[in-house]
């Protein structure tokens, strides 16, 4: 096979690589109705995890609170009945001071323990909000992520059967050619060849648009070897 009919090869080729990667391009694409409802609901998700661990932290709190009231609640009792065996009015005295400031320190936890009750409640109204908006919003999202999966696939068997033929097409074209090409579409966007366009006395390179030196138009059109584009460094086909 000589160059010109490579290079016709290749751009057919070129065009079968640029659906394949318009079909790569749609699987990975995902429906804006799709991205808007995950977008929904992982953010419902990250303000049910922060809820919850603000209750966790007030209900340790709480916690704390409670068991400390506990604690002061029955030294208070002991004192009280100590005090009522005080031997005397000094000793009497001594046990309501102690008695007194257990008062003082339970009013204290009382005060500082009550709203820790309303956060509690405000908190696990919340999340229980929250939990209902999730629970109405899954099956909406399982449908569309459903559908989402079903257009995936049937767009995969299209690539797939793509792919086939253009493995196919690629063995009629010269491994070096081909090799080139490659590294090039890589490295340019998709395009690893573009075709030589003439525009009155004019040679032009179609992909970037810089109007070609003459001689190189002249190498082109003679077809002997690869010729690339002196500015963007593609490979110059002349066109049928």
């Amino acid at each position: 096979m000589d160059v010109s009919a490579a290079l016709a090869e290749l751009y057919q080729l070129q065009e079968e690589d640029l659906e394949l990667d318009r079909l790569q391009q749609e699987m990975e694409r995902v429906p804006p109705e799709l991205a808007e409802l995950r977008a929904r609901w992982e953010h419902r998700i990250d303000e049910l995890t922060e809820l919850k661990e603000r209750l966790r932290g007030v209900q340790k709190e709480y916690e704390r609170n409670d068991l400390e009231l506990k604690d002061l609640t029955q030294k208070r009792s002991q004192a009280q009945e100590e005090q009522l065996q005080a031997s005397s009015s000094r000793e009497a005295t001594q046990y309501e001071n102690r008695i007194q400031q257990l008062s003082t320190r339970i009013d204290e936890l009382t005060e500082l323990t009550m709203p820790l009750v309303e956060e509690m409640e405000r908190l696990e109204a919340e999340i229980d909000a929250l939990e209902q908006e999730l629970a109405a919003l899954k099956p909406e999202l399982e449908r569309l992520e459903a559908e989402n999966t079903q257009r995936v696939q049937a767009i995969r068997e299209q690539y797939e059967a793509r792919l086939a033929e253009r493995q196919k097409m690629a063995k009629a074209i010269p491994p070096q050619i081909l090799r080139e090409y490659e590294v090039i579409r890589r490295a340019r966007k998709g395009l690893g060849v573009a075709r030589m366009t003439k525009a009155g006395e004019a040679f032009r390179c179609q992909a970037c648009s810089v109007q070609l030196p003459t001689h190189v138009a002249q190498k082109v059109y003679q077809g002997k070897r690869v010729i690339r584009c002196p500015s963007c460094g593609r490979i110059l086909w002349r066109g049928a």
